[in-house]
């Protein structure tokens, strides 16, 4: 039996150490009968996690993602990597991940406020975070770093450690593996189909699955949602990255959000996940795409043995019921 694994090192200043470089070593595996991957940073058993006390739940004075400690209190990138440390556009900063699962794994703080409802969320501060994500991205992609993937956990039951909004940055080299699976069938579809998958889902604007659209940027839910509540937001101008966003495009991520969230807060939603996936070029075969998904409140979660072992989803809405409920945001 052939065991795959190897090594990824990031490199960053750490403030616990008077901003010392420090080295962490990810390892990662490859199963050797479905290539599933294994991200392994022990370190990350170190981090520390803040906690929902009820619906008003005070800012910890010592959040190290607040307007007063973070220049204290977050890590830099070495100098050879990022001039200054930190990457800084308006309200947002992207800094390196204390506790990383990639060699280029950044943190962008898009927001000064502490805040969790899912309806306070601006425009302005979506688009500085993904203007300071893609700058983080050029600085990848300068590095050899051309796969570009932005996470972003809400809240704990969305697999948050830190309550205080921020995107998860990768940049790596041959891209995680639900990117690469992503690109392939995307290919696959555009070559079993003699067109685009996305210019496909396009047509969808009549359905009863259609969200609704911002500049170039059309919300559908999806089919077969992966997730309770699912939405995707891909691009209709056939921008395949993060980096081939202009200001206006990014305005309209921005906007889309914003609605998608507040839409999901109608439903009662109050955590969620977010995945934005780039292709490295421009092809007809792929879209840059946003997708959303509710994570239940409370201590509880929605997956389980299907999901975690069988790759299966296990609903309670069809995207056509929730589908409705978002639109209504588009209208306003």
């Amino acid at each position: 039996m052939k065991l795959e694994k190897f090594s990824e090192c990031a490199r960053l200043l750490d403030p616990r150490k008077g901003f010392a470089e420090i080295s962490q070593v990810i390892e990662v595996r490859v199963d050797p009968l479905t290539g599933g991957v294994s991200r392994i940073n022990m370190a990350r058993g170190l981090r520390p996690k803040q906690e929902i006390k009820g619906l008003d739940t005070p800012t910890p004075p010592d959040c190290p993602f607040c307007p007063q400690n973070i220049d204290r209190d977050t890590p830099k990138f070495p100098e050879d990597c990022v001039k200054g440390g930190r990457i800084k556009k308006g309200g947002a900063t992207v800094f390196p991940n204390l506790y990383p699962l990639a060699d280029l794994h950044g943190v962008c703080v898009f927001t000064g406020a502490h805040k969790l409802d899912l309806d306070k969320f601006s425009k302005e501060e979506l688009m500085e975070g993904l203007k300071a994500s893609k700058e983080f991205f050029r600085i990848g992609a300068e590095r050899g770093a051309i796969y570009h993937f932005l996470g972003w956990n809400h809240m704990p039951n969305a697999g948050a450690s830190i309550l205080h909004p921020h995107f998860q940055l990768i940049a790596s080299r041959s891209g995680l593996k639900g990117e690469r699976e992503l690109f392939e069938a995307c290919e696959r579809y555009w070559k079993r189909e003699g067109r685009s998958y996305w210019s496909d889902l396009a047509e969808e604007r009549n359905s009863e699955r259609y969200v609704g659209e911002e500049g170039g940027i059309m919300w559908v839910a999806p089919w077969a949602p992966m997730g309770a509540f699912e939405v995707i937001g891909f691009s209709t101008q056939r921008v395949s990255s993060l980096a081939g966003l202009g200001d206006g495009g990014m305005e309209a991520l921005s906007e889309g959000i914003v609605r998608v969230l507040r839409g999901l807060w109608d439903l009662g939603v109050r955590a969620v996940n977010m995945a934005v996936y780039s292709f490295p070029e421009s092809v007809e075969w792929f879209s840059l795409n946003a997708r959303v998904m509710a994570r239940p409140s409370g201590t509880t979660t929605d997956r389980a043995f299907l999901e975690i072992y069988g790759s299966e989803v296990g609903l309670t809405a069809p995207p056509e019921a929730y589908a409705k409920v978002l639109r209504s945001r588009f209208r306003e």
